[in-house]
This record gives C-alpha cells, sequence and structure tokens, in this order.
C-alpha cells in the first residue's frame, strides 16, 4: 500500500536517504496497528482521519486537503501533541506535515491558520531529544522556522541566533539541511540582517568551500546569497576579498554547470553589480568574464538567464581595463587591503616592474612597511610581491637590502602562519638567487 507515493515521501528531508525512505515506508505499514493500541491518547476522529488521509494516494491526498484541510491539520497535531513517544509515528507525522507546507504557499497559509499554541513549543520540544530518525530533527527545524519566520518579531530574530549557533554545536541537521531551514529566514530583511549578525556568512562560506560540487548545497547556499543580496547590509560582505564570498559562487558555476545553478548565480550577481564597484572588481579578479564567454557559447535555453549573463558581461567588460592596471595595485597597497589576484601574479610584475621606480621606490617603501602589518594576508602577500620585484627588477636585491626589506622578510620565515612563513621563504629563495627564472 505505501509503495505508492504520498505526502511524506516528497519530503525534502528524505533527499540522499532512500534506505531511511524505504525504513519509513515499512514503518507506516504497522502505522495502523500502532494508532489502535494508543487507546484514547487520540480522539476517535483523529484515527478515522488518519486512516483515511495514510490510505490516500498523493493525488487524492492533495484532494483532502483542497476540501477537507482543516481536519487533516488537526489530526496532524494531535497526534504530534500526544504521540510523541512514538518514534516511527513521529518520523511520518513531521515529515508529512514538511512536505505538505513546503508544497506551496496557499496550503502554508492554511496550516498557519489552523495552527494551535501547543504545536511550536511540541515542535522545540524534538530538537533536544534523542533517538529519532535524522529527518524528525530536520523537518521539525524547517517546520519550526517556517512558521517563526512567517510569524516575525522580536522571537523570529532569537530564533536565528538560537538556530544558527546550534549548528556551530553540531546540532542534529545534516549539512544538505542546512540552508533549506535558513532560506525561510533570508525571505525578510529583518531576519536576514539578524543571520548576518549571528554568523550565518560564515556558515554558508564553510558549506561552500567544503561541498562546492554538491549540487543541493551548493543551490541553496547560493540561492541563500541572492536572498542576502537584496539587503543593503550585505553588500560590504560581498565586496570583501577575505570573505570571498563571490569567488566561492564562480567556483561552484565553474564546478557545476547546471542551470538551476546558473540562474541564482547570475541572478545574485546582478543585484551585486547594480550596487557595489568593489564586487564588480571582484568578478574580474575572479575571472567571472572567461565564465560568461564560455556560458555564451554554449547551450542555454533559458532566455532570463541568457539576458543576465550578457548584462554582467557588458558591465565586467567596460571594467576589464581599469581593474587588471597599475592603479588597481596602488589602490589595494594605499588602502592597504591585499587579496591574491592578477595584481599579484608573475605577468603582473614582469609588465610592471618599471613603474615602481617613480618617487625613489616610494610604493616599494609602502610595500615593504605592510610587512610589520599584523593582517596576515597583506604580510604573505607583500612577501610575494617583494620577491617578484627582486625577480624582474634589475636593481632588485640592492633595493630591498637598503630599505631593509630582506632582514624584515627574514623575520617573516619564521612566523607561525604557515602562509606568511611559505611566501617568506620563497621571496628569499628569489632574493638570494637574484635572476631567479628572469
Amino acid at each position: 500500500m505505501f509503495r505508492q507515493r504520498r505526502y511524506f515521501c516528497q519530503s525534502i528531508t528524505f533527499f540522499q536517504r532512500e534506505q531511511y525512505l524505504s525504513k519509513v515506508i515499512k514503518d507506516c505499514e504497522e502505522c495502523f496497528k500502532r494508532l489502535e493500541q494508543h487507546g484514547r491518547s487520540i480522539k476517535d476522529e483523529t484515527k478515522n482521519m488518519f486512516i483515511r488521509f495514510t490510505q490516500a494516494k498523493l493525488l487524492e491526498q492533495k484532494q483532502f486537503l483542497e476540501t477537507e484541510s482543516v481536519g487533516v491539520f488537526s489530526m496532524l497535531f494531535d497526534i504530534l501533541e500526544n504521540l510523541i513517544h512514538d518514534k516511527p509515528l513521529m518520523t511520518y507525522i513531521l515529515t508529512t506535515i514538511e512536505a505538505i507546507i513546503s508544497d506551496n504557499q496557499r496550503l502554508f497559509k492554511q496550516f498557519m491558520r489552523a495552527l494551535n499554541p501547543q504545536v511550536l513549543p511540541k515542535l522545540k520540544q524534538f530538537l533536544f531529544l534523542d533517538g529519532y530518525d535524522p529527518m524528525v530533527y530536520e523537518a521539525a527545524a524547517k517546520i519550526i522556522t517556517m512558521i517563526i519566520a512567517e510569524e516575525g518579531g522580536n522571537d523570529a530574530k532569537e530564533w536565528v541566533t538560537q538556530f544558527l549557533a546550534g549548528i556551530d554545536n553540531k546540532r542534529k541537521i545534516a549539512s544538505f539541511m542546512i540552508m533549506p531551514i535558513c532560506v525561510h529566514f533570508l525571505k525578510h530583511e529583518a531576519l536576514a540582517i539578524q543571520f548576518i549578525k549571528s554568523g550565518g556568512i560564515k556558515i554558508i562560506s564553510n558549506l561552500l568551500t567544503k561541498n562546492s560540487t554538491d549540487l543541493q548545497i551548493a543551490y541553496y547556499s547560493i540561492l541563500g546569497l541572492w536572498l542576502l543580496s537584496f539587503t543593503n547590509e550585505s553588500i560590504q560582505i560581498f565586496s570583501d576579498p577575505a570573505i570571498g564570498l563571490i569567488r566561492l559562487v564562480i567556483e561552484s558555476v565553474q564546478k557545476i554547470s547546471r542551470e538551476k545553478i546558473l540562474r541564482v548565480s547570475f541572478a545574485c550577481f546582478r543585484n551585486l553589480v547594480d550596487n557595489s564597484a568593489q564586487c564588480i572588481e571582484l568578478m574580474v579578479d575572479n575571472g567571472l568574464i572567461k565564465v560568461v564567454d564560455l556560458l555564451l557559447k554554449g547551450n542555454l535555453k533559458d532566455q532570463d538567464l541568457i539576458d543576465d549573463i550578457k548584462y554582467i558581461g557588458e558591465i565586467l567588460e567596460k571594467n576589464m581595463k581599469i581593474l587588471t592596471s597599475f592603479e588597481k595595485y596602488i589602490k589595494e597597497l594605499n588602502a592597504q587591503n591585499f587579496c591574491w589576484s592578477p595584481v599579484h601574479t608573475e605577468k603582473f610584475w614582469k609588465e610592471n616592474v618599471k613603474k615602481f621606480e617613480e618617487n625613489d621606490f616610494l610604493l616599494i617603501r609602502k610595500l615593504s612597511e605592510i610587512l610589520k602589518s599584523n593582517n596576515n594576508q597583506n604580510v604573505a602577500i607583500a612577501c610575494y610581491d617583494l620577491g617578484e620585484f627582486c625577480r624582474f627588477h634589475p636593481f632588485g636585491k640592492v633595493v630591498l637590502e637598503q630599505l631593509n626589506a630582506k632582514q624584515e622578510i627574514m623575520r617573516q620565515a619564521r612566523n607561525d602562519d604557515q602562509q606568511i612563513k611559505e611566501q617568506a621563504l620563497l621571496s628569499l629563495q628569489k632574493i638570494m638567487l637574484h635572476n631567479w627564472q628572469v
């Protein structure tokens, strides 16, 4: 009977978990017997509705919700409130609720109208109990989030903070379910801002870094970034090369050439290029122009997506020359905000090394001062750049010795930071072997 698909089979919590789905299907074949064993714990009308709804196939269940949504939700709530100790039954009930309210906005609105005050505390209780199937915790968290985000207010902000803190403390939520839950916060500007304040950006960054080829995780993570890109508070974060969100999205686009990833990525890029010159700069630095060229030569069918890609490509082309120039290096140096970009490469130094002679090597003096910075990435890149200057300038070694830069690089070669140590040692090799691969 349960081999025919029901609502619970559509729950996102069963994604790539066919073995769990098979287990729940098997458990549900015994659910009628277990329901009878609970005696008077639940009302007769609940039992009757449960049997009618559970025996129905998916299309029939949808018809039930068209005509008897109040009765269906009352049945689900009654079982949820009174039979929490029946673990297989809870898996069925919670995944059914999650699937129904995620199906469409109309069903979710009906669910919210039917909601009673006892449901939310009961759902929260699951997150602190042991021994349930993983889908129970995830479905409960998603249902709670949808309810609280819809209701809004201070309780919603508190839940954002609480939920994100729980992820850091290894709450029982699988990686692929984190962002499908969080996107419900991000549809509301106040909660999106709270998400940023509560460390949500680090969570997205970690998910994309560790799962860059996972379609599900990448899609929902980038969907979250797209929703965040509508808030002014997010622009500074997107434009920070140290956080690297734009780089991570571009890497996902390159690794997962699926249209659903492309749609949400370029929708996000479009929001950013309309609001931030620094974001455009980072897109150029991270090679998005090449990605655009390849995509436009491909077989894309979605005209809206093609329009977004063309729009972004035109903006990047206009800025390409400016943003890969010597002036960009000066801008980074004066702001003391280095990132690994095209101006910190062999090609750049080979083409521009003579320009650093101006004003008695003023820029090299500034670069040498960065070696004393507390910013580890700045120090590492400064070590690399000074090594390249010495490598390509005929008097580079003399200049560095006069500025005591060589001694400072030697000191950084003993730094505890692995990146600084590696770049300092490489720089010293270039200084000692002055004509190294020129």
